[in-house]
């Protein structure tokens, strides 16, 4: 076989092998799921849970496209979240979703309040409206301050009207997660505690956890159904 035959087969064999590689790299991009993250409010006592999460969707397989509001990234948690987790970052609130789920990790408390009203405007509710308008799924986790909430120095209506716009949070189909296990962990639950569920409600607790008699007074008047 001469030169210039050795050559174009040379070529041939070239381009068979850059089209294979490009069509197995088609592929597995096609097999993995994009995950959209929003990053909302200045919290830094977040930023470890947060983190814990993040990298848990990565070592899944999971691609993150990292958006950050106003106040988390003047916060410092942009940043520090970057320079931990293997993320594509747009801060772009006309950038309309176009990934496999939407996931709202420490969710603050004014965009808590804004999306339980309807408000659309910030990045956080107007990437969540987006979703839920196309049926993507939707997941929150709550912020320090709402998961403690009856140990917050919120005032009694306050907290009331806080965990309300919580289960409206549900109504609209969004997951909430992790909730359940911060009644779990703690070791004694108060009247405080008990008035932020409804009647009827089902509440999960440790197996030592303590209940005070004024709590189990408005466990049985409200029918509220405990798990150990």
């Amino acid at each position: 076989m001469n030169s210039p035959e050795l050559q174009r087969l040379s070529r041939l064999i070239d381009k068979s092998i850059a089209d294979l590689l490009v069509r197995k790299r088609a592929a597995r991009n096609a097999e993995c799921k994009t995950v959209r993250v929003v990053i909302t409010g200045s919290d830094l006592t977040a930023l470890p849970q947060t983190l814990k999460s993040l990298r848990a969707l990565e070592a899944a397989g999971y691609v993150l496209q990292m958006m950050f509001s106003l106040s988390a990234g003047q916060s410092g948690l942009k940043s520090a979240l970057l320079s931990e987790i293997k993320a594509f970052s747009d801060d772009d609130e006309r950038l309309l979703l176009t990934d496999d789920s939407l996931y709202l990790p420490a969710l603050s408390t004014n965009s808590l309040s804004k999306i339980a009203l309807g408000l659309r405007d910030n990045l956080a509710t107007t990437q969540v409206f987006h979703a839920l308008s196309i049926k993507t799924p939707v997941i929150v986790t709550l912020n320090p301050e709402l998961l403690h909430l009856s140990d917050s120095a919120f005032s009694l209506p306050l907290q009331a009207r806080l965990n309300d716009y919580v289960d409206t949070l549900r109504q609209y189909g969004i997951a909430i997660k992790g909730r359940e296990d911060t009644a779990c962990q703690k070791r004694l639950i108060t009247l405080n505690d008990i008035r932020l569920y409804h009647t009827g409600d089902s509440l999960r607790i440790g197996r030592n956890t303590l209940i005070t008699p004024a709590a189990q007074d408005e466990i049985r008047r409200q029918n509220i159904t405990v798990t150990r």
